[in-house]
Formats: C-alpha cells, structure tokens, sequence
C-alpha cells in the first residue's frame, strides 16, 4: 500500500513540474534555514556540558548593596573559597582564577604577547577536566613557577617540538617551566583562557584578602545538592567576615551560586560578553516560521488547485476508496516533497556550513548533523513539515462529494477564504521579522554612532606590561611628538574603552565624610586634551602645577549628581578609606574640575560615577595620529617603540576597534536575523508567485473577454493584483503591534537605546508592498499582454 501511495505521489510531483518545483524549493529554503538555525541554537545550548562535572560546578558571583546602588559581579574575593571549603564540609572542592590579562612571555628569541593569561590553583584540573596533550594533570600546578599552555600558544614557542619541561620567561627574573599541555579550550565554553601560572606568593598570601573583588570563584558541590542550604549561609559568611570590613559604609554584601551550565545563556553582568537566552528563542521562532511558511506555500498550492484532482477523488471515491485512504495518498505526496527538500537542504547546509560559521562566529562541523540526537531531529522536522504541509490539503480534497464531482458542479473556491488568511499569516509574519530586523540595526547603528564623549577616531592604544617602561614615557612622547602626523600623546590606567574595578573612597558630601565606591582612574597632564574630553566646571590638570598629582582629583557628572553637590569644586577626597586601628591617614585630595559625562564602557554599560588621579606615567599610551599617511605614522612609531624599548615588542590597538567589538557578539546575531528575515520574505514570494500563476491560469478566458471589450493592460494588471493587495494590507494591523511590543520589550535591555519611531513601520509596509506587486506583477503583465484569440479560440 504505502508503495503504491508513493508510486502515484512520484506521478503527481513530475505531473505538475513547476508547482512541484516552487513547493520543494520553498521547503528547501525552509528546512535549510532551520537545520542551520537548529545548529546554532544547539551550539547556545552546549557551552560548558562536555565538562565531567557540569552539573555540579557552580560560579560564585557577587551581589553588592550600596546606599544608591547594587553592583552584580562575577568576581568575588580570594578569600571566598577557601572559607567556604573550610567552613562547610559539604563544599567537595573550589578553584580561583587570578587575572593577568595580557603577558608577554620570552622563549630564547622568540616574544610573543599572549591574551587571557590567569594563575589558578592546584585544583583546577580536579575541577575541570580539560584534556591534557602532555604532563599530568594531578601535579601540572602543584610547583610554584609552574604554568601549563594551551596546544596553540605551546606552538607558538615550540612549534612541533616538545614543550613539557621547558622554560618560559615572563620578565627579566621570573621564570615559568611547562608543566602540561591542553588542547584548546572549546569555544562553547564561557571561560576561556591560554596559559594558567601556578599560584604565586602574592595569590596565596591574598586568601585572607575580603576586601577586593577582582577574582573568579567556582565551587564543586554534591551531586543534586539544594544550593539554598548554602545560599542560606551567606549572610553568616557577612556577618563573621565581611561584615567588619563594609557594613560602616552601609554595604551589603551576598554572593549568588551560578550553576555552571547557565552561565553563556543567563549570565549578563559587567564585563561579561556571553550570549542571551532571548536569542535562542528567537532563533527557534525564525526557524519554526521559516517552516510554517514553507508548508503555508504547500496548503495553499493544493488546495488553490484542488479542482484540477477533483475528479482524480471523485473516481477513487467511486471506485470504493475509502478518505482515509485518500488523506494517507495527500499526506504521502507531501511527506515525500519535504524528504527531498530534506536531501537538497543537507547537500546545501554542507556548502553553506562555512558561510554560517564566517556570519555567526561559530565553529560548527558537518559531523554535528550526523549525530543520532540531531538525525533524529531532523526526521522530526520531516514529519512535522510534511504533516503540516498536507494535513488541510488532505481533508480539504478528500471531502469532495463523487456525485457533485462527476455532474460537473463542483465549485473549487471552497478553500478561498482559508487560502487568503494563509497568505495574511505569511506576509504578517514576514513583515514582524522585516520590522523587527530593521529596528535591530537601527539600534547597533545608534550604538556605533552614539556620542560618547570622547573621540575615538585615529587613536592607538598601547599597553606597557611593567614598570621599566613607563620610566621612559616622557622621552618617547617627546620623540612621537617631533612628527607632524602625531597630534597628541597621553597615557592613562587603562583604555578609554574599558575602564573597569572600583575603589572605596571617603568623599565630603552634604552632611559630612562618607565611604563609598567610584571607579578610579589614573591619567597624565595631556589625556584629556589628548581623548576631546571637555572639561565643564574648573580646570584640567597643569603640569605647570606638581602638587596636582598629590592632592588634586577631577570629577564627572555622574559622582557631583551621586554626591548631590551643588559646588563641586574643593570638595574633600580621601584616597583610601577612613584610617582604622591607629593607622596613618591616606592622603586628602580636593577635587579641581568636573569632566563632562563620558563613557567607560560600551552603550550596555550606564555611566559610572568617576575619580581621576593624575600621574606622571600610566600603563597605557594613547596616541593621536593624523588621518593621512597612517601606514607611514604607524612604522614611524614602532620604530620610535623599539628604539626607546629595544627588550619590547610593539604591538597596538586602534580605540575604535576596540569600541566597535564590544558590539560584535550583536553585529552577528544582527546579521544571522538579516539573512534568515530575507529568506523568510523569499519563500513567502515563491508561494505568492504559485499562488498568483496559479489564479492568473483560472481567469486567462475572463481576461480575453476583457481584452476583448477594450480593457487596457493596466487595467487588468491592477485586477490581478488587486487581490493580493487586499490581502498584504489585511497583515499590516496584525503584524505592527506585535513587532512594536517586541521591540520595545528588547530594547529596555540598553540603557541607552534608539527611539522606535513611525517612520520604521511606515518603511517596512511600503517596502512589503512593492515586494508583492513585484512577485505578482510577472505574471499579470504576462497575462494582460497574451493575445485573447488564443485564450478564447475553444469558446
């Protein structure tokens, strides 16, 4: 039976090549769409689960309460974890993650400056279990001076040689012996890092420190352990430790236990970059519509075409077919069509798999489709799509009465009205992913193109990792300087771009000396001038002035509107907290001017209330440079670089590189949203286009009459199109409240944010409608210029 069902659905598909055709492209697209998007969203899903104890590893991250504040961290003290271990038996195990950042390791002759270097403790293998190519991971960091690399920073050194046993320097007195190699780590993982120093004096002396958070804690727990029993042992952990520290600041502290498979997708806190869980159910709505699209196209061919097999029911009817049988026949035609669009989609995902990777940034492989739990999914799809697809078809056409069939009265426009809300649901559809692709990039266009207080164009950003260097800052300005094509010089604590940390200071406000949290930042005479940062009260540091690097600061407007000062200027800063125990007093500052408002992050981050201290020399240089000659410039400098610093490699960044990847994770999502919105629009066309070839066919007699008693071919154009008008007009009310509140409710994740805005819906409906008159168009010029003695010759 089921062969023979099949044998008559191969008939039908080659009867009817062009519809078939529109149909298992349309599917195609569909289904393609949506194993692409089903990789990606598979990908979101996998960060960190290939890890052996996933499920119970757990980040500590921190919750701090200020009077007009809450801060959310990742980090946490190094002192946490350890307690913790020690105070509550049930904690099975911990490690501690100590940022470097960014090191420049020696090899012999070779220096390379390698990203995300942390010193971790002896348990971190314990903890996770990362893959070791060489050296054991049971004492790979028990040895000070031990530091284990990732296989690609290990061939950076040693190429195919091996590493284990050999030396690395990281100054001019300390160095590091390889103690084990790892294969890199996976990029669905949200912590990453490419070399791990053993824990130094400095770390282990930090574990009674409960004072900073700049480190990251993971904790091991049993398994189906109820995280409240711990969490609820928090505010003790306040109370015996913490609390003597921050509670006469009025700050709260309490920590919140991550598990560790939720952290990509749930995970959003400062200085963070992972993914949203929101576009993971985006995704999987684009790739569920994209498929209810596809088989909207097939129900509505099938039935618009229902009076061509009218009769084929009405003889099988006759002939003692019973509609069962008839529905199974409808449904197999359409099961097989999405079978080969299933095959084209796998040939056409193999050659587009790299093209979505370049887009999407990730790293999918082929074999990912191959496995049992996505095969199975993919069937899944197959079944679904085709039972979509031709579940209306098939009761639609096996109703037909036989008697009303074979007299002739059969009228085919029962199925009209179900086919016009069909076309309203695509073009509906469609329109709410066009609106809302167009506010997506119109806020990544507010974003990249946002004021943020400082100019960012034409200035590099160079990062000393020591102290020799920045003794001989003053001599290599001064030779930067003597080229035309440098403006301007400066250094600072950091770059402009990420200012990070805060430090407690004891302010003067209204009612007398608090202790409270600002960011600090340190910066030279010139940095100001050098970034266009306006100073809008008082004055900027003058190295005319020596004293300004002991008791003056500068202010922005967010700490006056913190503190509430009316006049800012002479107000009182202690640098440091109030002495305690008979402790010698830190300095006393008095704050010289107000910096107007600027950013120290990206656009996600809200401005912070801001400190600047001036020094002489900072770890980074920011340098100025002239819009013309800018490869010449940039030789200029390195040469400069390596005649000050001759032991120094010259390596920088431009600070508009660094603005703009703060919004790369957005610019791809942006443009996998693009490309999958167009495809949807596409496939909502090709059926358009079907469905439009396919009425222009039906009324070709009336056309000739028309033609015939004078109507112009702009006159039946407008006819034929008419129709299909109406119909996209109808998905306008529905679809511009759902993108408007859709959007709405995405943008209050930005603090600063694009107005939505009138014109955008305007936009979209008038561009939704050119779309449809140029899908129907075709085909009714086509008909309007057909010579009507051809069409009315059998009359």
């Amino acid at each position: 039976m089921l062969l023979n069902y099949l044998k008559i659905a191969w008939r039908n598909l080659r009867k009817d090549k062009f519809y078939s055709l529109i149909n298992i492209l349309g599917l195609t697209i569909g289904v393609t769409c949506g194993l692409l998007l089903l990789l990606y969203v598979t990908d979101e899903l996998s960060y960190d689960r290939y890890q052996a104890k996933a499920s119970q590893i757990y980040r500590i991250v921190s919750h701090i309460t200020e009077p007009d504040k809450v801060n959310r961290w990742s980090s946490t003290q190094p002192a946490l974890a350890p307690t913790l271990k020690k105070d509550y038996p049930f904690v099975k195990n911990y490690v501690r993650f100590f940022p470097y950042g960014r090191m420049l390791f020696r090899q012999g002759e070779k220096r390379f400056y390698e990203e995300n270097v942390y010193s971790a403790d002896s348990t971190v293998f314990d903890v996770f279990s990362y893959k070791f190519v060489e050296g054991d991971p049971k004492t790979a960091l028990n040895q000070p001076g031990s530091v284990v690399l990732t296989e690609t920073a290990a061939q950076k050194f040693f190429g195919s040689n091996s590493a284990l046993g050999q030396s690395l320097q990281t100054n001019d007195t300390t160095f590091y012996k390889v103690t084990g190699v790892l294969e890199d780590i996976p990029k669905n993982s949200h912590f990453t890092f490419n070399a791990l120093l053993s824990t130094g004096r400095d770390e282990r002396q930090a574990a009674t420190v409960w004072g900073g958070f700049y480190i990251y804690s993971y904790l091991v727990l049993p398994e189906h352990f109820d995280t409240n029993i711990l969490v609820s042992k928090f505010p003790q952990v306040y109370d015996k430790y913490i609390g003597p520290i921050f509670k006469r600041m009025g700050i709260k502290v309490t920590y919140e236990l991550q598990p560790l498979t939720s952290i990509h997708l749930y995970s959003n806190m400062e200085g963070e970059s992972n993914g949203n869980i929101g576009y993971v159910y985006t995704f999987s709505a684009v790739a569920f519509f994209m498929l209810l699209i596809a088989s909207i196209n097939y129900m509505n061919l099938a039935t618009a075409r229902s009076a061509k097999r009218a009769k084929e029911v009405g003889l099988r009817k006759v002939m003692g077919s019973l509609r069962s049988r008839l529905m199974a026949q409808f449904l197999t035609e359409s099961v097989l069509m999405t079978v080969l669009a299933l095959v084209s989609s796998l040939i056409l995902v193999l050659i587009l798999l790299p093209f979505f990777n370049s887009v999407s940034g990730k790293d999918i492989h082929f074999v990912e489709l191959l496995r049992p739990q996505f095969l199975l999914i993919a069937l899944s799809i197959v079944v679904f799509t085709g039972f979509i697809s031709g579940s209306y078809p098939a009761f639609y056409l096996s109703a037909f009465e036989p008697a009303a069939v074979l007299k002739g009265s059969f009228n085919a426009k029962g199925g009209s009205f179900f086919r016009k809300a069909l076309v309203v649901a695509q073009f509906s559809i469609s329109l709410i992913m066009l609106i809302c692709t167009w506010i997506v990039y119109k806020q990544l266009n507010f974003m990249r193109n946002h004021d943020m207080g400082y100019d960012r164009e034409q200035v590099l950003t160079v990062n000393y990792q020591d102290r020799q260097p920045r003794e001989r800052f003053y001599s290599l300005r001064n030779s930067l300087l003597a080229n035309p094509n440098i403006r301007e010089v400066a250094s600072a604590s950091s770059p402009t771009s990420n200012i990070g940390g805060r430090v407690i200071f004891t302010v003067e406000s209204n009612t007398g000396l608090k202790e409270m949290g600002f960011k600090p930042m340190q910066v030279d005479y010139d940095y100001l001038r050098t970034m266009g940062m306006n100073v809008v009260q008082g004055r900027d540091f003058s190295d005319k002035i020596p004293a300004d690097t002991l008791n003056s600061v500068i202010v922005n407007q967010a700490a006056v509107q913190r503190m509430g000062w009316k006049e800012p200027l002479g107000k009182k800063v202690i640098l440091g907290g109030l002495p305690q125990n008979g402790q010698p007093s830190p300095p006393t500052a008095q704050v010289i001017g107000v910096v107007k408002d600027f950013h120290q992050q990206s656009l996600y981050n809200p401005i912070e209330p801001l400190i600047i201290l001036c020094r002489r020399a900072n770890p980074v240089i920011h340098i100025k440079i002239q819009p013309q000659n800018v490869e010449q410039t940039l030789a200029f400098i390195g040469k400069t670089w390596r005649e000050t610093y001759p032991d120094k490699l010259f390596e920088y960044r431009f600070l508009d590189q660094d603005f703009a990847s703060a919004y790369e994770a957005d610019e791809l999502r942006g443009r996998i949203f693009t490309a999958f919105s167009a495809l949807t629009i596409l496939i909502a066309c090709l059926g358009l286009f079907g469905l439009a070839t396919f009425t222009t066919e039906q009324r070709v007699k009336e056309i000739g009459v028309r033609k015939v008693l004078g109507a112009s071919v702009s006159s039946v154009v407008v006819l034929l199109s008419k129709d299909f008008t109406k119909l996209v007009l109808f998905s306008f009310p529905i679809a511009i409240p759902i993108a408007w509140y859709s959007m709405y409710k995405w943008l209050q994740n930005f603090p600063y944010k694009t107005d939505i805005g009138v014109w955008v819906f305007i936009a979209a409906c008038v561009l939704t409608l050119l779309i449809c008159w140029a899908t129907v168009i075709y085909q009714s010029v086509k008909a309007a210029i057909t010579n009507p003695v051809k069409s009315l010759r059998s009359e």
